[in-house]
């Protein structure tokens, strides 16, 4: 990352040059985004290590009013309330009120100054892994769920997911675009993936009442997921013990 904080070094430099400030209040200024910078909070000890068992977040992918998107997580959380494997918890994107971004630093920095940023980057913080439920619109992944995921940075770091979609097409575009944002957050997203219908899975396109096939394709989803939030969080064990 040293070439991205350089880069964003000379962009700040910049900045300066067009409103100097007195010479000896710069290092000061410095020294204090530095320690912003190193100070900010950072993902803590991976639930699976200190509990035994992963931590998932169920993730829902939309804000919009009269959404779906809520009872599919819904869905997925009493799908999975009696696995002993691993705790699961429903996390809305919509209780966290998030703008379209507004924090002035780039993620990686965590150097957060909305309150709305900082609850979000505690909670997921708290998670070995996710089930991100992501609906198609317009080809993509639903705008509201990028921009939830541009927020952070670290929090998602060295961590598991997998993909519950839906839409006309099973939301297959959605989860393959979604796959690639998750990567840069360096988050691994298993091979198996959940896919429901709009026209089969939906009645009426708003209640949703899965078939019998789709709807088991969820447990070997996540018996894929767990092993993996499981084997990543020994990965960050070491990590959050140096910090």
């Amino acid at each position: 990352m040293s070439w991205f904080k350089n880069l964003f070094s000379k962009s700040s430099a910049r900045r300066s040059a067009a409103n100097p400030a007195p010479a000896a209040a710069e290092p000061q200024e410095n020294a204090t985004v530095s320690a912003a910078a190193s100070t900010a909070p950072v993902a803590s000890a991976p639930a699976a290590v200190v509990a035994g068992l992963p931590k998932i977040a169920i993730i829902t992918g939309s804000t919009r009013p009269g959404r779906v998107n809520d009872s599919v997580a819904a869905w997925v959380a009493a799908e999975l309330a009696g696995r002993t494997d691993a705790t699961f918890e429903v996390v809305d994107i919509a209780d966290f009120n998030l703008p379209l971004l507004d924090e002035a630093y780039p993620a990686a920095y965590q150097n957060y100054q909305g309150d709305h940023t900082k609850a979000w980057s505690a909670k997921i913080a708290e998670f070995d892994g996710y089930v991100f439920v992501a609906n198609e619109y317009n080809h993509t992944v639903s705008s509201a769920l990028a921009n939830a995921l541009s927020y952070l940075n670290a929090e998602f770091n060295n961590k598991a997911a997998g993909i519950v979609s839906y839409g006309s097409m099973g939301g297959v575009r959605a989860a393959e675009h979604l796959r690639n944002l998750l990567a840069e957050l360096q988050v691994a997203v298993v091979r198996n993936q959940v896919m429901f219908s709009l026209f089969t899975d939906f009645e009426n396109f708003a209640d949703f009442k899965p078939t019998e096939q789709n709807a088991g394709t969820l447990a070997p989803m996540i018996d894929q997921l767990i092993p993996w939030a499981q084997g990543f969080a020994t990965i960050r064990t070491p990590q959050a013990a140096a910090v």
